[in-house]
């Protein structure tokens, strides 16, 4: 088996060949083509396409110590086995099969090990005995029934927002909250489903715009989940395609690096860039595609005008993190849902009545004691924050006796690994959207020499993103 790169040859990927890493005194000049900035599914496409395939000179900035974004692998030094905490799988949607085939991956069907459901109210951590999740062939039902709606308004969401009706020609069923969506169209016993996948709602689902569940589970991904045709790598390590990557781009990705000030003149943009080791850089470019997380403080840099903070202040904020714990105290073979006790029995609409989510998945290899955790809120919180937000409802359930345990008192969890995948999210008003949010905001394309791609700019998904990618360079560089 592959073993995932160490951080010591990222960084030593991350400074051009031929470049001493101490070279401080002045900044280290590049000219490039297209400067990239992100290096997750959408920054490590898009240079991968523009430099192999195009012809163009890139770069890629990336703050982190490796690729991959929001593809998360940590490495079990017990058994030499990795676990995928992030990405889980992938969608068989446009270039997403060729591009593992382009690094020799091969691939297999997605099949999730089946976990014993615990489901414990997140304000107590006991055990919510009186809840009953929808069956499968009811929940099956009402997804082929959500299945036949977002088909119908696929054309305007996949792949990307390029096709989105303009203002008076949006459909209603985009801009009515969803609890009166799900309700009218009987598709309540899906909501579990979408929400478990997609991660979407936090905060609560009920007042969302039908319209932002669309985007997160839409025509595609529910087709191929139905199918059963989502897919991952045969050796169940989804950071090896971004190693790969990296071996491929080289000198050409700059890791541990961030965009200090950014400068325009008549023909050219200038960025300073910074590397941890304090390396100092100075690229030039015609073109920037920035595939990060659409923040205005990652936007700073680039000196945002009113036009684009107008269009990206009221974004919502929200906070999202994976983790791998070791906790002895918990079982085997369980997934742990914290959930509201309005879900009692049946009302699958309040799976989301909180103001955050959280799950813990025993991964195995069976006497590891390793578990999955899955946290979103719909506020922002730091990573230690977070993690002692999961040691206390850890020691909520111990204590609720929810579990089987000889740990009375506290039951030590360690984070083995962590990572902050928090980002923006469109505003839920149905009057912006109304009033043409979207096509304003794909305007913002080629606006000030910049591009976009990622999450935002299509659904969230690797493989979709991959797809944006495609037809944002079809515009960018004139595929």
């Amino acid at each position: 088996m592959s073993k995932p790169m160490s951080i010591l040859s990222f960084l030593l990927f991350s400074i051009p060949t031929g470049l001493a890493i101490n070279e401080k005194s002045r900044p280290i000049e590049i000219t490039k083509d297209v400067v990239i900035i992100g290096g997750g599914a959408s920054g490590t496409y898009a240079a991968v396409r523009l430099r192999e395939d195009l012809g163009k000179s890139v770069i890629v900035i990336e703050p982190r110590p490796n690729l991959g974004g929001h593809t998360s692998t940590y490495l079990i030094p017990e058994t030499n086995t990795t676990v995928d905490y992030g990405v889980q799988s992938y969608l068989p949607y446009g270039p997403a099969s060729s591009f593992f085939a382009r690094f020799n991956i091969t691939t297999e069907v997605f099949s999730p090990e089946r976990l014993n459901s615990l489901n414990v109210d997140v304000e107590t951590g006991k055990t919510l005995l009186d809840y009953r999740a929808p069956s499968l062939n009811a929940t099956n039902e009402a997804l082929s029934r959500w299945l036949t709606i977002t088909q119908k308004y696929q054309q305007y969401l996949e792949p990307g927002y390029w096709s989105f009706p303009r203002p008076g020609d949006i459909p209603d069923d985009f801009l009515i909250p969803f609890e009166q969506f799900a309700k009218r169209e009987g598709i309540e016993a899906a909501v579990p489903r979408i929400t478990a996948i997609s991660g979407v709602g936090y905060g609560g689902v009920r007042d969302l715009l039908t319209l932002t569940v669309f985007q997160a589970f839409g025509a595609s991904l529910t087709q191929d989940f139905l199918q059963s045709k989502l897919f991952r790598p045969t050796n169940s390590n989804n950071a090896l395609l971004y190693t790969r990557a990296l071996s491929l781009l080289k000198s050409d990705i700059l890791l541990s690096s961030t965009v200090q000030s950014t400068k325009r003149t008549k023909n050219s943009i200038q960025l300073t860039v910074t590397h941890a080791n304090g390396t100092s850089y100075l690229i030039t470019t015609k073109k920037i595609l920035f595939t990060a997380p659409p923040t205005l403080t990652n936007l700073l840099p680039f000196n945002p005008d009113k036009r684009q903070k107008t269009l990206f202040t009221p974004w919502t904020p929200s906070a999202e993190f994976v983790a791998i714990i070791h906790a002895p105290c918990l079982p085997a073979k369980t997934s742990i849902s914290f959930l509201p006790h309005a879900v009692v029995p049946t009302s699958y609409l309040s799976l989301k009545d909180y103001p955050y989510t959280l799950r813990l998945d025993a991964t195995g290899p069976v006497g590891t004691n390793l578990f999955r955790v899955v946290f979103g809120a719909n506020y922002t919180l730091s990573t230690p924050e977070f993690q002692q937000l999961v040691r206390d409802r850890v020691q909520d359930v111990i204590r609720a006796g929810s579990v089987n345990t000889t740990a009375t008192a506290n039951c030590e969890i360690t984070f083995r690994a962590s990572s902050d995948h928090s980002r923006p999210w469109w505003p839920q008003d149905a009057a912006k959207i109304q009033s043409g949010f979207v096509s304003k905001v794909n305007s913002l394309q080629g606006y000030k020499g910049m591009w976009f791609a990622g999450y935002a700019w299509g659904a969230p998904y690797s493989s979709t993103v991959w797809a944006v990618v495609d037809t944002v360079l079809e515009r960018m560089v004139g595929v």
